[in-house]
Protein backbone atom coordinates (compact mmCIF):
# COMPACT_ATOMS: atom_id res chain seq x y z
CA UNK A 1 0.00 0.00 0.00
CA UNK A 2 1.85 3.76 -1.65
CA UNK A 3 2.67 5.93 1.61
CA UNK A 4 2.31 9.31 1.04
CA UNK A 5 5.95 10.63 2.04
CA UNK A 6 4.57 14.55 2.33
CA UNK A 7 1.69 13.89 5.02
CA UNK A 8 2.01 9.66 5.30
CA UNK A 9 -1.89 8.76 4.09
CA UNK A 10 -2.07 5.10 2.45
CA UNK A 11 -3.46 5.34 -0.43
CA UNK A 12 -4.81 2.69 -2.96
CA UNK A 13 -2.19 0.73 -4.91
CA UNK A 14 -2.08 2.57 -8.78
CA UNK A 15 -2.64 6.16 -7.15
CA UNK A 16 0.14 8.56 -8.57
CA UNK A 17 -0.91 11.33 -6.57
CA UNK A 18 -2.09 11.32 -2.63
CA UNK A 19 -5.82 11.72 -1.93
CA UNK A 20 -5.49 13.54 0.72
CA UNK A 21 -2.65 15.92 0.17
CA UNK A 22 -2.40 16.24 -3.53
CA UNK A 23 1.60 15.16 -3.27
CA UNK A 24 2.52 13.51 -6.28
CA UNK A 25 3.62 9.96 -5.65
CA UNK A 26 6.98 9.15 -6.61
CA UNK A 27 8.53 5.37 -6.22
CA UNK A 28 12.02 6.26 -4.43
CA UNK A 29 10.00 8.40 -2.29
CA UNK A 30 7.11 6.23 -1.06
CA UNK A 31 10.58 3.32 -0.14
CA UNK A 32 12.22 6.05 1.35
CA UNK A 33 9.23 7.17 3.60
CA UNK A 34 8.69 2.65 4.20
CA UNK A 35 12.61 3.02 5.07
CA UNK A 36 12.75 5.52 7.45
CA UNK A 37 9.31 4.08 9.53
CA UNK A 38 11.43 0.89 9.55
CA UNK A 39 13.59 2.65 12.39
CA UNK A 40 13.47 2.10 16.36
CA UNK A 41 13.31 4.76 18.84
CA UNK A 42 16.18 3.85 21.54
CA UNK A 43 13.54 3.30 24.32
CA UNK A 44 11.91 0.33 22.67
CA UNK A 45 15.17 -0.92 21.57
CA UNK A 46 16.58 -4.08 24.07
CA UNK A 47 19.80 -3.34 22.33
CA UNK A 48 19.72 0.04 23.61
CA UNK A 49 21.23 -0.19 27.54
CA UNK A 50 19.45 2.57 29.99
CA UNK A 51 20.07 5.49 30.55
CA UNK A 52 21.05 6.24 27.18
CA UNK A 53 18.06 4.96 25.46
CA UNK A 54 16.36 7.69 27.81
CA UNK A 55 18.41 10.20 27.11
CA UNK A 56 18.37 9.69 23.55
CA UNK A 57 15.04 9.07 23.30
CA UNK A 58 14.45 12.20 24.65
CA UNK A 59 16.87 13.85 22.57
CA UNK A 60 15.63 12.68 19.57
CA UNK A 61 12.06 13.39 20.20
CA UNK A 62 12.94 17.08 21.01
CA UNK A 63 15.49 18.07 18.52
CA UNK A 64 14.80 15.71 15.59
CA UNK A 65 10.51 15.19 16.28
CA UNK A 66 9.86 14.40 12.72
CA UNK A 67 12.18 11.84 11.97
CA UNK A 68 11.66 10.21 15.46
CA UNK A 69 7.59 10.69 15.30
CA UNK A 70 8.53 8.73 11.39
CA UNK A 71 10.47 5.94 12.72
CA UNK A 72 7.85 5.24 15.88
CA UNK A 73 5.64 2.12 15.27
CA UNK A 74 1.96 3.17 16.11
CA UNK A 75 0.40 -0.33 17.03
CA UNK A 76 3.54 -1.06 19.74
CA UNK A 77 2.85 -1.56 23.07
CA UNK A 78 1.75 0.87 25.10
CA UNK A 79 4.23 0.07 28.61
CA UNK A 80 7.44 1.58 27.72
CA UNK A 81 5.81 4.82 25.91
CA UNK A 82 4.16 5.22 29.88
CA UNK A 83 6.70 4.55 31.68
CA UNK A 84 8.92 7.61 29.19
CA UNK A 85 6.14 9.60 30.02
CA UNK A 86 6.19 8.82 34.06
CA UNK A 87 9.78 9.27 34.02
CA UNK A 88 9.94 12.46 32.29
CA UNK A 89 6.61 13.78 34.91
CA UNK A 90 8.21 12.64 37.60
CA UNK A 91 11.92 14.70 37.13
CA UNK A 92 9.41 18.03 36.34
CA UNK A 93 7.53 17.43 39.51
CA UNK A 94 10.92 16.90 41.35
CA UNK A 95 12.37 20.64 39.82
CA UNK A 96 9.21 22.17 41.07
CA UNK A 97 9.91 20.33 44.54
CA UNK A 98 13.48 21.99 44.48
CA UNK A 99 12.53 25.26 43.35
CA UNK A 100 9.88 25.73 46.03
CA UNK A 101 11.84 24.13 48.37
CA UNK A 102 14.44 27.27 47.99
CA UNK A 103 14.28 30.85 49.81
CA UNK A 104 14.66 32.93 46.87
CA UNK A 105 11.33 35.23 47.01
CA UNK A 106 10.70 35.51 43.50
CA UNK A 107 11.10 31.09 42.91
CA UNK A 108 9.06 30.35 46.28
CA UNK A 109 6.28 32.92 44.46
CA UNK A 110 6.66 31.77 41.13
CA UNK A 111 6.12 28.03 41.68
CA UNK A 112 4.09 28.29 44.71
CA UNK A 113 1.60 25.05 45.27
CA UNK A 114 -2.00 25.76 43.62
CA UNK A 115 -3.72 23.96 46.64
CA UNK A 116 -2.85 23.94 49.94
CA UNK A 117 -0.85 21.25 50.25
CA UNK A 118 2.94 20.78 51.20
CA UNK A 119 5.59 20.67 48.65
CA UNK A 120 6.57 16.49 49.45
CA UNK A 121 2.53 15.54 49.13
CA UNK A 122 1.79 17.40 46.05
CA UNK A 123 5.21 15.71 44.43
CA UNK A 124 3.63 12.17 45.81
CA UNK A 125 0.55 13.11 43.68
CA UNK A 126 2.20 13.72 40.43
CA UNK A 127 2.19 10.50 38.85
CA UNK A 128 -1.55 9.94 39.49
CA UNK A 129 -1.85 13.77 38.20
CA UNK A 130 0.14 13.22 35.16
CA UNK A 131 -2.19 9.66 34.46
CA UNK A 132 -5.17 11.66 34.79
CA UNK A 133 -3.90 14.38 32.57
CA UNK A 134 -2.80 11.37 29.49
CA UNK A 135 -6.32 9.91 29.91
CA UNK A 136 -7.85 13.01 29.47
CA UNK A 137 -5.45 14.42 26.85
CA UNK A 138 -5.21 11.20 24.93
CA UNK A 139 -9.35 10.93 24.63
CA UNK A 140 -9.46 14.88 23.24
CA UNK A 141 -7.19 14.33 20.99
CA UNK A 142 -8.75 11.22 19.57
CA UNK A 143 -12.40 13.01 19.55
CA UNK A 144 -11.11 15.65 17.68
CA UNK A 145 -8.96 13.34 15.27
CA UNK A 146 -12.35 11.65 14.80
CA UNK A 147 -13.29 14.90 12.92
CA UNK A 148 -10.02 16.26 11.27
CA UNK A 149 -8.15 13.33 9.93
CA UNK A 150 -10.16 10.62 7.51
CA UNK A 151 -7.05 8.48 7.26
CA UNK A 152 -6.38 8.41 11.55
CA UNK A 153 -5.04 5.67 13.23
CA UNK A 154 -6.62 4.23 16.90
CA UNK A 155 -6.12 5.15 20.18
CA UNK A 156 -3.54 3.42 20.70
CA UNK A 157 -1.03 5.79 18.31
CA UNK A 158 -2.91 8.96 20.12
CA UNK A 159 -1.60 7.43 23.66
CA UNK A 160 2.11 7.14 22.22
CA UNK A 161 2.43 9.99 20.43
CA UNK A 162 1.12 11.80 23.67
CA UNK A 163 3.65 10.07 26.01
CA UNK A 164 6.33 10.74 23.44
CA UNK A 165 5.94 14.66 23.31
CA UNK A 166 6.21 15.12 26.92
CA UNK A 167 9.91 15.74 26.90
CA UNK A 168 9.67 19.32 27.13
CA UNK A 169 8.08 19.01 30.49
CA UNK A 170 11.63 18.67 32.05
CA UNK A 171 12.44 22.13 31.12
CA UNK A 172 10.51 23.10 34.38
CA UNK A 173 14.71 22.79 35.93
CA UNK A 174 14.84 26.35 34.25
CA UNK A 175 12.67 28.55 36.28
CA UNK A 176 10.43 31.29 35.19
CA UNK A 177 10.88 30.58 31.17
CA UNK A 178 11.86 26.76 31.52
CA UNK A 179 7.75 25.58 31.91
CA UNK A 180 6.23 28.20 29.43
CA UNK A 181 8.98 27.72 27.11
CA UNK A 182 8.16 23.21 27.83
CA UNK A 183 4.24 23.95 27.38
CA UNK A 184 4.61 25.72 23.69
CA UNK A 185 7.24 22.89 22.41
CA UNK A 186 5.26 20.16 23.76
CA UNK A 187 2.41 21.67 21.54
CA UNK A 188 4.79 21.91 18.41
CA UNK A 189 5.68 17.98 18.76
CA UNK A 190 2.32 17.06 19.85
CA UNK A 191 1.29 18.41 16.12
CA UNK A 192 4.14 17.05 14.65
CA UNK A 193 3.14 13.93 16.31
CA UNK A 194 -0.28 13.76 15.47
CA UNK A 195 0.48 14.77 11.49
CA UNK A 196 2.07 11.44 11.66
CA UNK A 197 0.08 9.28 13.98
CA UNK A 198 -2.96 9.65 11.86
CA UNK A 199 -1.50 10.01 8.34
CA UNK A 200 -3.32 14.07 8.18
CA UNK A 201 -1.40 17.71 6.97
CA UNK A 202 0.06 19.77 9.44
CA UNK A 203 -2.59 22.10 9.71
CA UNK A 204 -5.27 19.79 10.36
CA UNK A 205 -2.84 18.01 12.83
CA UNK A 206 -2.49 22.18 14.57
CA UNK A 207 -6.28 22.00 14.38
CA UNK A 208 -6.49 19.22 16.66
CA UNK A 209 -4.03 20.31 18.95
CA UNK A 210 -5.19 24.12 18.84
CA UNK A 211 -8.93 23.97 18.70
CA UNK A 212 -9.13 22.57 22.47
CA UNK A 213 -6.64 24.32 23.71
CA UNK A 214 -8.27 27.83 22.59
CA UNK A 215 -11.74 26.42 24.08
CA UNK A 216 -10.37 25.68 26.98
CA UNK A 217 -8.90 29.04 27.37
CA UNK A 218 -11.78 30.71 26.55
CA UNK A 219 -13.78 28.81 28.86
CA UNK A 220 -11.37 29.46 31.73
CA UNK A 221 -11.12 33.24 31.00
CA UNK A 222 -14.91 33.30 31.11
CA UNK A 223 -15.04 31.66 34.46
CA UNK A 224 -12.40 34.37 35.91
CA UNK A 225 -14.71 37.53 34.25
CA UNK A 226 -17.64 35.53 35.96
CA UNK A 227 -16.15 35.11 39.50
CA UNK A 228 -14.94 38.59 38.95
CA UNK A 229 -18.18 39.87 38.27
CA UNK A 230 -19.93 37.86 41.15
CA UNK A 231 -17.16 39.30 43.52
CA UNK A 232 -17.92 43.14 42.20
CA UNK A 233 -21.37 42.56 43.02
CA UNK A 234 -21.23 41.20 46.32
CA UNK A 235 -18.92 43.90 47.56
CA UNK A 236 -21.24 46.16 45.97
CA UNK A 237 -24.57 44.67 47.94
CA UNK A 238 -23.11 44.32 51.44
CA UNK A 239 -22.22 48.00 51.00
CA UNK A 240 -25.45 48.50 50.00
Amino acid sequence: MPICPHCGFESGHGNIECPLCGTRLSEAAVAHHDQTRAGSVAWEDSSVAFPASLLRTWRDSLFQPAAFFRRLAWEGSLARPLLYYLLVSITSAFFVLLWRSTDAPLLTAAFRPAAPLAPLVQFFFEPFAALIGLGLGVLVLQLFAVILAPARRGMRATARLFCYSAGPAVFTAAPFLGPAVGAVWSLVLLVMGLREAHRTTPGRAAAIVLIPVVGFLIVLASLLVLLVLAGLATGELLEW
